[in-house]
């Protein structure tokens, strides 16, 4: 289950860079790949072209969100004897020389 979902999760964020790329902006790289936004914009409008890849990034994104955390908190192993634990926790603290009591003696400059 968490390899199907991880996997429509990639293909959505294919598909999200896809579409972001698509919509017209200052660079405006949709004739880079093909005029595929003046294609769009012939078919449906440019106005309805816009409104639809906005809601598509949108819904997309919102897919992206959930499905991260549907995976996150209901598909991976939490707790347990499986759970992975930090390389540090277990390991024992060394000890530190001891601080000195006495603060060290002056040095004297040597004058010219």
């Amino acid at each position: 289950m968490f390899t199907l979902i991880s996997i429509l999760l990639i293909i959505a964020s294919i598909i999200l860079i896809g579409v972001i790329l698509l919509q017209p902006g200052k660079g405006d790289l949709a004739p880079t790949f093909g005029g595929l936004t003046t294609q769009f914009g012939s078919m449906f409008g440019t106005q309805r072209t816009m409104d639809f890849l906005q809601k598509l990034t949108r819904g997309l994104i919102i897919f992206i969100l959930l499905f991260a955390l549907i995976a996150n908190k209901f598909l991976l192993k939490s707790g347990g004897e499986d759970q992975v634990k930090p390389v540090t926790q277990g390991a024992t603290i060394p000890k530190s020389a001891p601080a000195p009591t006495q603060p060290p003696p002056p040095v004297e400059i040597p004058k010219e």
